[in-house]
């Protein structure tokens, strides 16, 4: 249950985002996680435009 609702936040976030901005760009590089076993990400840095 804790992924289906940690997706479904991610989705409801990411709408809200393009809904206050034209474009998202990748600012930066995107740092990993350090683990064995899960590819996580740790930071993404982002610009956001607006209109």
């Amino acid at each position: 249950m804790g992924n289906r609702l940690a997706e479904m936040q991610f989705r409801v976030l990411w709408e809200e985002i393009m809904k206050r901005f034209d474009r998202v760009e990748l600012s930066g590089e995107v740092v990993r996680l350090p683990n064995n076993f899960i590819r996580g990400i740790k930071d993404v840095p982002v610009c956001l435009h607006r209109a």
